[in-house]
């Protein structure tokens, strides 16, 4: 089974919208799919199934002790720890922390940072992958960018939704 932690120690980053749409995608590609949440707002839809060929984890944006837990066993699994960050300074000032606590629970090789709610050529866009390089801890970005779409704020699931969160699993599971 292929686990996908959806993590940020901050909120409104995308994670419960990255992790809905991805079990939907992922259903809707045939694979079986479980869903479960250590984030108290359940924002994302739960499902319970013990034949998963994938689980997702919604998470709450904080070191909580369920996400600890998380992330402590992401370590010896098949894993990947999905974090989605948006291009504003607030989402900047919190990586060293993220990064060392990720450094510290030994998964920092299984994080994969995607930035969300941007522009694919924007300036902003670039100078924040510039700034992860030169932070010199080895990480690493996703090329694929979330898009701002009414549909994800809408929750509508489009053949554009679709299509760009296929696109976003194709990069991840390679």
């Amino acid at each position: 089974m292929q686990h996908l932690i959806f993590f940020n120690t901050k909120g409104g980053s995308g994670k419960s919208t990255l992790c809905e749409y991805s079990a939907m995608e992922l259903q809707r590609l045939g694979h079986n799919v479980s869903v479960e949440n250590t984030d108290q707002q359940q924002h994302v839809t739960l499902i319970q199934n013990d034949a998963a060929d994938f689980c997702l984890y919604d998470t709450a944006g904080a070191f909580t002790h369920e996400n600890v837990k998380l992330l402590r066993a992401a370590r010896d699994a098949n894993s990947l720890i999905i974090v989605p960050m948006n291009t504003g300074k607030n989402d900047l000032k919190e990586l060293p922390f993220l990064v060392s606590k990720l450094v510290e629970y030994q998964v920092r090789e299984k994080t994969r940072f995607v930035f969300t709610k941007t522009r694919t050529k924007g300036r902003i866009l670039e100078s924040r992958r510039e700034t992860l390089v030169a932070a010199g801890l080895g990480l690493l970005t996703l090329i694929w960018v979330m898009p701002v779409l009414d549909d994800f704020t809408e929750m509508r699931q489009s053949a554009r939704t679709r299509n760009v969160i296929s696109t976003f699993l194709k990069e991840v599971l390679k």
